[in-house]
C-alpha cells in the first residue's frame, strides 16, 4: 500500500508554473498505475476466495461423510459390545458347565478310589486266605444236588459282583478320561474366544479413534480455511477503501491542475498585454521558477530377525526427503511394498507393547495402524500403515516369530500401500539390513 504521494508539494509548484511539470504527470500515472494493480489484486483476491469457498464446501462435505461414518462405526461397535456382552454370557455359562463338570470328576474320582479299595481288598483276602480255592471246596463239599445248586448260584453272583465293579471302574475311568478332555478342550476354546473378542474389539476402537482424529482434523481445517476467507475479506476491504483514496485523489489532483493551468494561462494573456521587456522578465522569472523539483517519501519494506513381510525394498534407513512433508529428514527404517493382500508377520517372538492407531500425541503419530513388539535384550520392532482393521494382535499378547500380526496397507501418513519396519535397539532406530 502507498503511504505517501507528496501531493501538496507538487500542486504548490503547479501554481507557479505555466505548464503542466513532469512531476504532477508521474504522480498521476503513479497513483493510476497503483489503481491497475490493486484491481489485479482484488480480482485474484476474488478467485482465491471463490476457492476457499470451494474448499470449504468440500471440508463440510467431507465432514459430514466422516462423522456419518462416526455415527455408523459408534453402532457397529454399540452392536459389537452387545455381541461381547452376550459372549460373555455364554463364557459365564460355560465356566458354571466347567465347574458342575470338576465336580462330577472328583465324584468320578472318589467312586474309582472307592471301588479300586475293594477290588484291592478282595485281592489281598484271595492271596492271603485262598479264597479262589475255598469257592471250589464248597461248592464240591455239597452234602446234595440242591445245596450244590445254591452253593453255585451265591458263588455266581459274588464273581458277577467281582466282575460288575470291575466294569463299572473301567467305565468310570474311560468318562473321566473324557471328562478331562472335554474340559481342556472346552478351556482352550474359551483362551482362543477371548483373544478373538480383544482383537475385534481393539479393531474397532481402533478405528474410532482413527474417524475421531479424520474429524478433528477436518474441522481444523475447515476453521483454518474460514480464518483465511475472513483475511481475504478484509485484505479485500483495505484495497477498495485504497482504491476509493487513490480515485479521490486523482479527481482532486486533476481538478487542481486543470485550475492551475487555467490561472497560468490568464497570466500570461495578462502578461502579453504588457510591455515587451515586462513581458520578457516576468516569462525569464517563470522560467527560473520552474526548475523546482518535487520529493516523494517511497517508503520500504545379524540375522536374527526375519523379514516382517514379502515385497520390493523401496526405502531404506538413510536420509531422504519425505515423500509427504517434502522434508528432507532421516527414515528411520524400511520401507516394503507390495500390491493385493500382503501378511504382516512378526520379526521375532516377543510381546506387543502397542496395538492400535497412531493418534497425535500417542507417539505413533503419522504411522497409521501400528503394532510394536519388545523382544527382549533392549530390541523393539515397528510395523507402520497396515490396513484398518486388520490387526490380529493386543496390547500385552505374546507372539512367535512369523505369527501373523495384521495386513499391508497404506493408512497414516503414506503415499502407497507398504510396510514401514523399524528395529529399535535400546531405544535408538538402527538399520533392519544387518540384523535380518
Amino acid at each position: 500500500m502507498l503511504k505517501k504521494y507528496g501531493v501538496a508539494t507538487a500542486l504548490s509548484l503547479l501554481i507557479i508554473a505555466a505548464p503542466l511539470s513532469g512531476a504532477h504527470a508521474e504522480s498521476i500515472n503513479d497513483m493510476q498505475k497503483r489503481q491497475n494493480e490493486i484491481e489485479q489484486k482484488k480480482s485474484e483476491i476474488d478467485k482465491n476466495i471463490d476457492s476457499k469457498n470451494s474448499e470449504l464446501n468440500h471440508l463440510e462435505s467431507a465432514e459430514k461423510d466422516a462423522a456419518k461414518e462416526l455415527e455408523s462405526l459408534l453402532k457397529s461397535i454399540d452392536e459389537t459390545n452387545k455381541k461381547l456382552k452376550e459372549q460373555e454370557g455364554k463364557v459365564d455359562s460355560e465356566n458354571e458347565k466347567l465347574k458342575q463338570l470338576k465336580k462330577e470328576m472328583e465324584k468320578l474320582r472318589n467312586d474309582i478310589r472307592d471301588r479300586q479299595k475293594v477290588l484291592d481288598n478282595r485281592a489281598r483276602a484271595i492271596q492271603t486266605t485262598g479264597t479262589a480255592t475255598a469257592y471250589l471246596d464248597m461248592i464240591f463239599e455239597a452234602n446234595d444236588f440242591k445245596e450244590l445248586i445254591d452253593r453255585v448260584t451265591v458263588v455266581s453272583a459274588i464273581v458277577k459282583a467281582d466282575q460288575d465293579i470291575m466294569q463299572d471302574q473301567k467305565d468310570d475311568q474311560d468318562k473321566l478320561k473324557v471328562a478331562e478332555t472335554t474340559s481342556e478342550k472346552k478351556l482352550e476354546n474359551l483362551k482362543v474366544l477371548a483373544v478373538e473378542l480383544e482383537v475385534s474389539k481393539n479393531n474397532m476402537e481402533s478405528q474410532k479413534q482413527e474417524k475421531n482424529d479424520l474429524v478433528m482434523a477436518l474441522a481444523n481445517k475447515k476453521d483454518l480455511t474460514k480464518s483465511e476467507q475472513t483475511l481475504l475479506a478484509s485484505e479485500q476491504g483495505a484495497l477498495t477503501d485504497e482504491e476509493k483514496r487513490l480515485a479521490s485523489n486523482i479527481a482532486g489532483e486533476k481538478a487542481k491542475q486543470e485550475a492551475a493551468i487555467k490561472a497560468a494561462e490568464e497570466k500570461r494573456m495578462q502578461e502579453a498585454a504588457s510591455s515587451a521587456n515586462n513581458s520578457t522578465a516576468i516569462n525569464n522569472s517563470g522560467s527560473g521558477s520552474s526548475g523546482s523539483t518535487e520529493t516523494v517519501d517511497s517508503g520500504g519494506g545379524g540375522g536374527q530377525f526375519i523379514k516382517p513381510a514379502s515385497g520390493i525394498l523401496t526405502s531404506g534407513f538413510s536420509e531422504r526427503t519425505n515423500p509427504v512433508t517434502g522434508k528432507y529428514e532421516s527414515h528411520k527404517g524400511q520401507d516394503i511394498a507390495g500390491g493385493g493382500t500382503i501378511t504382516v508377520s512378526a520379526a521375532a517372538s516377543g510381546t506387543v507393547v502397542f496395538s492400535g492407531f497412531g493418534a497425535s500425541g500417542s507417539g505413533f503419530g503419522g504411522y497409521g495402524y501400528v503394532v510394536k513388539i519388545d523382544h527382549g535384550n533392549g530390541y523393539q520392532t515397528l510395523y507402520g500403515h497396515m490396513r484398518a482393521g486388520s490387526l490380529k494382535v493386543v496390547t500385552g499378547q505374546r507372539v512367535s516369530q512369523g505369527q501373523p500380526i495384521g495386513i499391508m496397507g497404506s493408512t497414516g501418513q503414506s503415499t502407497g500401500q507398504h510396510l514401514h519396519f523399524e528395529i529399535h535397539k535400546n531405544g535408538v532406530p538402527v538399520n533392519p539390513a544387518p540384523y535380518l
